[in-house]
Order: structure tokens, then C-alpha cells, then sequence
């Protein structure tokens, strides 16, 4: 088997796996960095080098290294240096995955990408149903999680819903009616998991997706009132009757923080801003907000003793690795939405229109989450913009 055929299959293992599991993905992110570097000693050496070289020369790419460096850097100075350097490589672990999967991509001409993908977000959807199915039945609680976290799984079904409404929008002229239904059918089945697991930041960010692709497809505008009064009348229905287990939206921002059966971001937002004003250049350091929280908010909150997120990647960001890390982490996500909107105006593939609504919901679902900072959320998104924003020929989603 030849170096490129394995990395075609070791992307097909990729994508297959993101939905599903951080671990498998690793796998095949290491069978993938292996095969580069078989390509690397044989025949394929000279084009390996020039993916390797042109990944890291991209302005998202440099964006990643600075943010990875400054973090040292506050992991350095933070409160608790040991523990933040253990935290540190999951800032190398997105630079890892950024040049393992650009280079894969520019070596392999056509990944089979689409099918697997679509396989393994189709069944991590349909284990979240059963486990929603199961506890109406049973009485237990009601929110789906599948494999993960309720709302790490919830951002990996936001993103994989928008590949499936953005193939059905650009499907190929040659696309069968049989696959055709199958998206129907995946993207039905992802938004029934999404709602089971009941995770508002996700759900909300399909908004600025929704928009996103008006700015791109004008078919779309037609129909934006329409899906504004639907989505506008189920949130409606969310609050008024959601049962027991559910997470409204007016909980969300609750500013009862001791007596509210959900997290008061209120008070978490406040901590990481004190934290900042407290080292407003370096920040507490990576994995240092649980000790500025119990510095800043000793006694309990929703039942905690101490939190380890802020639940707004941009605030916390800041009381971690100071306000120059903060600016990075902006330079870097705008770097990512620059080249989403690039790619969106020269191509009008599906791919193309994927990578630019998912950015516009990636940078909102962090408004109130910190889904950069969950290997598997940011692995999935940055698949998804290399192959729709990346100098390539994208291949079909399904």
C-alpha cells in the first residue's frame, strides 16, 4: 500500500471517528502523521515537503503557533506553573491536527470524506435519541450526551447539522434522489439529538449560521422570516413546557446564582474579570481560573465548590492567559473567519459553505462555552474549515 493511499484511508478514519470519539480521532490523526512521515522518506518526499511547508505558512496556522506560545508563556507566570504546563499541550494538540490534516489533504486528491463523516455523526445522534427515548421512559434524566460531555456533544451535532443543510442547499446536479433523502434523513436525525441534549448555546448559534448562509445563498432570504417565526415559536414552546431535566433559556443567564438549578455566568464572567484586572498581561495561567475562582468567590455556586471555566472562551481566555492572549485568540479566530469568507466568495461547493456558517456558530456557541479549548469541538471545526476554506478542490460531502 502506498504512502498516499494510507493517508486517504487514515482521513476517512478521521472523520469517521470525530463525531463519535476523541480517542479514535487521535488514532487516526497519528496513523495520518505517520504516513506523512513515510511520505516524508519516500518517493512523494518533495510534494510532502511542500505541504507541510505551505500548511504552516498559512495565517491560521501562524495564529495557532502564537497563541501556543504566548500560553507557555502564561503557564510560566501563572498561578500554579506545573499544572498549567500540563494543560499546555492541548494548544500543541490543535497545531498537531492543523498540519497533519492540511497536509493529508493536499497530498491525497480525492478523500472520501462525506460518507464516514456522515456515518459516524449519524450514529453518535441516534445513541443520544435512544438515551432520550430511555429516560422519558424511565423517568431519568432528560438529556442526551451520547459518548461525550451534554455539551460538547450538542456543539459536535451543531456542527455536523450544518454540513447536512449545507449539501441539501448545494447538493450536486448528479446527486441521486436515494442521497438526497439520506442527508434529509441525518440532518432530521442530528436536530432531533441536538434538542434532546438540550444544549442552548449550540441550538442558539445555528442562528448566525442561519445568516451566514442568507449572506451567501440569496434563495435563502426568502425564507428567512419564516425560519425566524419557527425557530422564534419552538423556543416559545422550550420554555413553556419543557419537563423535568430541561434547561430553559431563562435560567441560562440567571442572576440568582445560589438558588438557580443552572450555572449563573454572571457570576463566572465576573471572576475571570477580576482574575484579569488582577494580571491583566499574563493572565492566571492556563488551567488557573479553579484557583481564581475560589480566591474571587469563596462559598458556593449552583452547589460547586469551584469552577474550572468561565463558559465564554473569550473571558476566560483573558483571566488565563492575560490580555495579550486574548487578542491572539481574536487574531487566530479571525484569522479562521477571513479565510471562511475568502473561500465562500470563490467557490460554491458545499464544503465552501459549511466552513463559513460553521465558523460564524463556532464563534458564537463560545459566547457562553469554551468549545476552542475542547480538543474534539476544535479538531471537528478545524477539519471542517480546512476542507472549505483550504487552497483545494474540495470533494462531495455525501
Amino acid at each position: 500500500m502506498t504512502a498516499r493511499r494510507a493517508l486517504s484511508l487514515s482521513l476517512s478514519a478521521l472523520a469517521f471517528a470525530l463525531p463519535l470519539s476523541i480517542a479514535g480521532a487521535n488514532a487516526a490523526l497519528a496513523a495520518a502523521t505517520a504516513c506523512l512521515l513515510a511520505a516524508l522518506a519516500g518517493p512523494d518526499r518533495a510534494a510532502a515537503s511542500k505541504a507541510l511547508a505551505a500548511a504552516a505558512r498559512t495565517p491560521a496556522f501562524l495564529a495557532l503557533a502564537a497563541c501556543a506560545a504566548w500560553a507557555l508563556v502564561s503557564c510560566a507566570a501563572g498561578l500554579d506553573p506545573a499544572q498549567s504546563l500540563k494543560l499546555w499541550p492541548r494548544d500543541l494538540h490543535k497545531l498537531w491536527a492543523f498540519l497533519a490534516i492540511a497536509s493529508a489533504l493536499a497530498l491525497v486528491e480525492e478523500p472520501v470524506l462525506g460518507a464516514p463523516l456522515g456515518v459516524g455523526l449519524g450514529l453518535h445522534a441516534a445513541v443520544g435519541v435512544w438515551q432520550w427515548v430511555r429516560a422519558w421512559a424511565t423517568g431519568g434524566e432528560l438529556r442526551a450526551h451520547g459518548f461525550l460531555h451534554p455539551v460538547s456533544y450538542g456543539e459536535v451535532l451543531a456542527l455536523g447539522l450544518i454540513g447536512a443543510a449545507a449539501w441539501l442547499s448545494r447538493a450536486p446536479a448528479s446527486a441521486s434522489a436515494r442521497r438526497r433523502r439520506a442527508a434529509a434523513g441525518l440532518l432530521a436525525l442530528v436536530a432531533a439529538a441536538l434538542v434532546a441534549a438540550q444544549t442552548r448555546a449550540a441550538i442558539l448559534a445555528l442562528l448566525p449560521a442561519f445568516a451566514a448562509a442568507c449572506v451567501l445563498e440569496p434563495r435563502w432570504r426568502r425564507h428567512a422570516l419564516a425560519a425566524l417565526l419557527l425557530i422564534g415559536g419552538a423556543f416559545a414552546v422550550w420554555e413553556a413546557s419543557l419537563p423535568r431535566g430541561g434547561r430553559t433559556l431563562r435560567t441560562l443567564f440567571s442572576r440568582d446564582a445560589e438558588t438557580s438549578s443552572h450555572r449563573s455566568r454572571f457570576v463566572l464572567w465576573g471572576v475571570a474579570l477580576d482574575a484579569a484586572r488582577e494580571r491583566p498581561l499574563t493572565g492566571v495561567g492556563p488551567g488557573g481560573y479553579k484557583d481564581a475562582f475560589r480566591r474571587h468567590h469563596p462559598g458556593k455556586l449552583d452547589g460547586q465548590d469551584t469552577w474550572g471555566s468561565a463558559h465564554n472562551l473569550y473571558l476566560h481566555q483573558l483571566a488565563e492567559r492575560g490580555v495579550p492572549g486574548l487578542l491572539l485568540l481574536l487574531a487566530c479566530l479571525g484569522a479562521f473567519a477571513l479565510g471562511a469568507l475568502r473561500a465562500a466568495r470563490e467557490r460554491r461547493d458545499a464544503w465552501g459553505l459549511w466552513a463559513v456558517a460553521a465558523t460564524a456558530a463556532f464563534l458564537v456557541m463560545n459566547l457562553t462555552e469554551v468549545a476552542w479549548q475542547t480538543e474534539q469541538v476544535a479538531t471537528f471545526f478545524i477539519l471542517v474549515w480546512l476542507v472549505g476554506a483550504g487552497d483545494r478542490s474540495a470533494p462531495e460531502i455525501l
